[in-house]
């Protein structure tokens, strides 16, 4: 009853607010592609005596189904019926399902409640919904990778609760499972952190643009209900503590913390003992299996001058700040393992060889023997590198982004990282999947977040889920009119790649209804003056 109740009208809000109309059985229009498809003759129609049923391991996934689809019959014994059901799942993956529509009914079988709510999702496009007919077909489909995620830096600008969620309808409606929040950094402290307040009061003010605007965070609360509205879409928020570096905003609201330059003081005791803090509060709040300690762009150059860093190099046998860092690292990734949970960090860390379950995400694309060297030393690796994965990057060159040289298409995004030749079938085993990252420094309204997520995260999602002996730029272009359609109908900013310098102008000058959307508007999100 509590899971029917936490995704129960869930349908109805995931992939924007409607189905994608299809047209001619020749041009389905579904992303992320399936990874085999035949399609029939016939069509299901939709009517008043259409009746979901399910079995009681999908309970959720039909009572949602029924309410999005405006299904109102009940009765199990319906002729006009669409099933979900574990029967002949037998052998499917853990987020496989397989949907067939025939003209008498409609059937979703899957293992798990996450492959019979992405049916859903492929059912939902499949729909017209002019005519409330779906076209005959025969699907078998299981993503590529088992990572396929979103980040979102909160830190440089902040965004609230609505926003969050929204973001969550889109990545379920495009079958991705992760939202990777960088909660931290040195313009902001986002997170509400039970033993030390003053995190929030005084470590959460300002942003990129306005170091003295009001403090902005999520409260445990309103975390709670993101993980929430989350976990109902099958999509596990992954929380990022940014640390030795990127740590200005929680080193000026504790002085006694500040190792220079950005960072903690390794030297000191206490900043082991707030970190272990913050993390267990993290752990309280998230149930992640995964914790994020950033680990990147580490600058030690002044921990030579400090007496505690000396201190501590001579009690430790290290020989270089460089080696202290590396010690940090490994330190509180054992912590995090020895609490129940797998650390995570950018692709520095894996030079420190903390614990072997470390998950390394590869950004620096420009580094590709840092990938080469974490497989080989059998981490696990997700690809995140900035070409073509970074979404705060241009599209074109249209317009300029202050610090952003680079430019990812929406071909280039579909395509995918590069992964080196060096990496060999066995080490290929260790690459989890993909991620796209939104930093934040030159986005600070949701308007302009939407134009530099949207089309791109279908793409991402294509890329993360369909073979890749399946996929077709081509036939993803295609497939892709209808959602932009959808997009400009529901008001909803993104790049269009036909008049790309109108539809930045409209993202930089917000419609009455996205400017709304600007607005804090959920009580467990904490803005304050």
């Amino acid at each position: 009853m509590k899971k029917t109740k936490l995704i129960l009208n869930l349908l109805a809000v995931v992939f924007l607010a409607g189905a994608v109309p299809a047209v001619a059985a020749a041009e389905l229009h579904l992303i992320p592609w399936p990874a085999r498809i035949t399609q029939q003759d016939g069509q299901f129609a939709l009517n008043d005596q259409t009746a979901v049923v399910a079995d009681h391991a999908f309970a959720g996934e039909a009572a949602a189904l029924s309410e999005t689809l405006h299904l109102t019959n009940t009765a199990s014994a319906s002729k006009n019926r669409i099933e979900l059901t574990t029967r002949g799942a037998q052998g499917l993956a853990e987020e496989a399902y397989q949907l067939e529509v025939a003209p008498e009914g409609i059937t979703i079988r899957a293992a798990t409640s996450a492959g019979a709510f992405y049916g859903c999702q492929t059912l939902r496009q499949l729909l017209d919904a002019s005519t409330r007919t779906v076209p005959a077909v025969k699907i078998t489909d299981a993503p590529r990778y088992a990572w396929r995620g979103f980040m979102l830096d909160v830190s440089r600008h902040f965004f609230d609760q609505p926003t969050i969620q929204r973001e969550i309808d889109w990545l379920a409606g495009y079958k991705l499972n992760r939202l990777h929040l960088h909660l931290t950094d040195d313009p902001a402290w986002r997170l509400e952190i039970q033993k030390y307040p003053e995190l929030t009061r005084t470590g959460a003010r300002g942003n990129f643009s306005d170091s003295n605007a009001p403090a902005a965070y999520f409260t445990r609360e309103a975390m709670r209900q993101i993980i929430a509205y989350a976990q109902a879409r099958h999509i596990v928020v992954v929380p990022e503590i940014d640390m030795p570096g990127h740590a200005s905003a929680a080193t000026r609201t504790y002085p006694q913390l500040d190792g220079g330059v950005h960072t903690f003081n390794p030297g000191r005791d206490d900043t082991y003992d707030f970190l272990q803090n913050v993390l267990l509060d993290v752990m309280d709040t998230f149930p992640s299996p995964w914790i994020h300690l950033g680990g990147d762009e580490v600058d030690c150059s002044v921990w030579n001058t400090d007496p505690t860093v000396a201190k501590k190099l001579q009690a430790d046998g290290l020989k270089s700040p460089q080696q202290l860092e590396q010690s940090f690292i490994r330190r509180m990734a054992a912590f995090i393992q020895d609490h129940g949970r797998t650390p995570v960090g950018w692709d520095e860390v894996a030079a420190a060889k903390p614990v072997r379950n470390t998950l390394i995400f590869w950004w620096r694309h420009d580094r590709p023997e840092v990938l080469d060297q974490a497989l080989a030393a059998g981490y696990d690796v997700v690809l995140a590198p900035r070409a073509p994965c970074y979404f705060d990057y241009p599209q074109d060159l249209t317009y300029p982004v202050k610090g952003r040289k680079l430019f990812n298409t929406l071909d280039a995004v579909y395509r995918g990282p590069e992964i080196p030749k060096t990496i060999t079938p066995a080490q290929r085993q260790h690459i989890l999947g993909v991620e796209g990252c939104v930093w934040t420094e030159h986005i600070a309204t949701t308007s302009y977040l939407e134009f530099m997520t949207l089309p791109r995260l279908a793409a991402l999602s294509e890329m993360a889920w369909t073979p890749e002996e399946a996929r077709d730029f081509a036939r993803f272009d295609g497939c892709l009119k209808p959602f932009l359609q959808q997009y400009h109908e529901t008001g909803i900013h993104y790049y269009d790649e036909t008049d790309p310098a109108g539809s930045l102008h409209n993202a930089n000058q917000p419609t009455a209804q996205s400017a709304q959307r600007e607005k804090p508007s959920h009580p467990a999100t904490a803005v304050n003056n």
